[in-house]
């Protein structure tokens, strides 16, 4: 996507966003350990399929990420978000809204803690995503995307009404992923 493409939306999702014992609180750089922290204890579970997640994450690693998202969060490139149980509560995953599909689109991307994994949290905080963009004004559509081997991560969109749109081949990137790509979309209704 070209730079232009990202400056069709002029508001972003709120800073924190609750739904239930779910919390989604906006990253900040001083969030650096404890998100390196939350990735290394669940590299095992995130290898397979984030391409980030080859190597173990360092306070400087994720630091440099989280100030990049801060600036992408001021430029409505990127909106990255901490899952905690409560809002000071620790880590259980991370998520986000991505501005990188176009036009009219945002993408949403989550990974869980292993201590928290298969409770609901990434249907949780996918909901909440899928409600916050929905709220923007001139957003159409919410994309998930993964691989079809990802069978946790490729439950989660029918559970919240979208529609498998297509199946994309594409070249590996991580460990275990296949060739084919879900695009799963909820249209604004």
């Amino acid at each position: 996507m070209s730079g232009e493409d990202v400056g069709w939306l002029d508001d972003r999702p709120p800073e924190q966003i609750g739904l239930g014992d779910v919390a989604l609180i906006r990253m900040t750089p001083g969030d650096a350990p404890a998100v390196a922290t939350a990735v290394n204890a669940s590299l095992a579970e995130l290898r397979p399929w984030m391409p980030w997640a080859q190597e173990p994450a360092t306070a400087e690693s994720i630091g440099t990420f989280l100030v990049n998202a801060d600036s992408q969060w001021d430029d409505f490139r990127e909106f990255q978000y901490l899952i905690r149980r409560a809002p000071t509560g620790p880590i259980i995953g991370c998520c986000g809204l991505h501005n990188r599909i176009g036009i009219g689109g945002l993408e949403i991307g989550y990974w869980v803690h292993v201590d928290h994994m298969g409770r609901g949290v990434a249907t949780a905080a996918a909901r909440c995503l899928t409600d916050a963009a929905l709220r923007l004004p001139g957003v159409e559509r919410v994309e998930i995307r993964c691989d079809a081997a990802n069978a946790r991560s490729a439950a989660i969109p029918p559970k919240l009404g979208y529609r498998l749109d297509r199946v994309e081949t594409r070249t590996p990137t991580t460990p275990g992923e296949t060739d084919a790509h879900l695009i799963w979309v909820l249209d604004r209704p």
